[in-house]
């Protein structure tokens, strides 16, 4: 197995084999990008692991991916999944360790482009009594849900079970980490739960998300994935006409609301540390990326003061 198709296909299913099911869309999407790369430099030619992982290839393939007007945490992503196929592909020996071969491409994460609503836009999205069409109603809950469960990701709200809510808290596992989360429902919460839930007795789903009587997958399976996504493009969808709607200032999304909920956060000064905790983040450093934009508001702002500052004392000696 040296040619890069074949062992990229088998990592996928190593990772659908997991339940994976969004990791390995990834490395599927990263692979087909490849190929078109490969097929506009060698036609009808396999792509053998040596020669694709060498340096020049690389910067080749990073300058392909510019040339298609990609974005750049899109190419980033690219690239570190080239290069974890790359670290797996050398540890079974099918291919040669290469210095530095991922070290002058871009394999970081920018957060340049703000998600977050002001807290008087987002207090609009929160107030349900807004006449709208039934189903702008049950995305407004659904998004609303998001923000008061904090910040929780859509991916893990559609997938709650009835038996994740005993005595007033949500206690799950993040889809994307694994890691075990506990929310305290409030009554606001609460109240919205009631009014989508999954009231099905042979559903295991708490809210009627995933829960379509034509669609009754298990948990975990790939139907349910497939069945996920084309919800979620029907909510995002959904979502842009709300912001339409109640004439917000810009566009929502399915993430919006957990990126509001970071940065509203950061702002009345919770700690950066409790608000990865809070968000169920991996690492700090992720949590930073969220809050990487508003940290020059603050900053900014903080300097204004500071000149103010000083300038009012000078004022005061003269």
């Amino acid at each position: 197995m040296k040619d890069l198709t074949t062992f990229t296909l088998s990592v996928i299913q190593e990772l659908e084999d997991e339940g994976r099911f969004g990791t390995a869309h990834v490395y599927r999407s990263m692979l087909r990008a490849f190929q078109r790369y490969w097929e506009s430099e060698h036609p009808k030619n396999e792509i053998r692991m040596r020669k694709a992982f060498d340096i020049a290839t690389i910067h080749k393939f990073e300058r392909h991916l510019l040339e298609r007007m990609l974005k750049l945490n899109t190419m980033s992503t690219y690239l570190r999944m080239l290069r974890a196929v790359y670290n797996r592909a050398l540890l079974a020996g099918l291919t040669d360790y290469v210095p530095g071969l991922f070290k002058h491409v871009y394999t970081g994460t920018r957060a340049d482009v703000k998600r977050a609503l002001p807290p008087a836009e987002m207090g609009q999205a929160l107030d349900i009594s807004a006449s709208l069409h039934r189903e702008l109603k049950e995305a407004q809950i659904w998004f609303a849900l998001l923000f008061l469960l904090r910040g929780m990701p859509f991916a893990d709200l559609a997938r709650l079970r009835k038996c994740d809510f005993k005595d007033g808290v949500i206690t799950y596992r993040r889809q994307k980490t694994g890691r075990q989360i506990r929310v305290h429902v409030t009554e606001e919460a609460a109240e919205l739960i009631r009014r989508c839930a999954d009231r099905r007795t042979d559903s295991p789903y708490l809210l009627n998300i995933l829960g379509d009587e034509n669609c009754r997958f298990p948990l975990g399976r790939r139907e349910e994935y497939r069945h996920y996504q084309q919800v979620l493009r029907r909510f995002n969808r959904k979502l842009k006409l709300l912001a339409a709607a109640l004439r917000l200032g810009r566009k929502l999304s399915s993430y919006t609301a957990r990126h509001t909920w970071a940065t509203t956060a950061f702002h009345t000064r919770v700690a950066v540390g409790v608000i990865s905790n809070a968000l169920g983040h991996s690492s700090v450093k992720v949590t930073e990326t969220y809050l990487k934009p508003f940290e020059n508001e603050m900053l900014d702002r903080t300097n204004k003061k500071i000149i103010a500052y000083v300038k009012k004392c000078s004022i005061r000696q003269g």
